[in-house]
């Protein structure tokens, strides 16, 4: 297994073990509401999903298609949280989601920098 892939495999992993820990912290906190069924099937279902399949894909995909996926998700999930940034109440909040910044930005150099070799 080559070292790039198992980074952004490890990358996704620490970014969705983030986000599971955020989630339990407002939720114990009361900070946010109770999600309605709407929010669940819509957006926190499909960005798990999403997440799942980007900790797994470079354990099993070719190197390009790695890559293609790494300069292509994260983008969409910087917008995510630089929009969620601004929704945030708590300082733990802030901190949480400039780390999740600094993840996707971090697994787009590392795809972007990576050239796989033929397979």
């Amino acid at each position: 297994m080559e070292d790039t892939k198992l980074k952004l495999s490890a990358i996704w992993i620490s970014q969705f073990l983030l986000w599971t820990f955020g989630d339990m912290l407002s939720l114990m906190q009361e900070i946010t509401e109770v999600a309605d069924d709407s929010l669940l099937l819509f957006v926190a279902t499909p960005l798990a999903i999403i997440q799942t399949v980007m900790i797994l894909l470079p354990l099993f995909c070719k190197r390009k298609v790695v890559r293609i996926l790494n300069l292509v998700v994260p983008p969409i999930f910087l917008v995510f949280n630089v929009m969620n940034f601004f929704d945030v109440h708590v300082g733990w909040g802030y901190l949480l989601t400039i780390v999740y910044v600094c993840f996707n930005l971090l697994s787009i150099w590392i795809a972007w920098q990576w050239k796989p070799k033929e397979e």
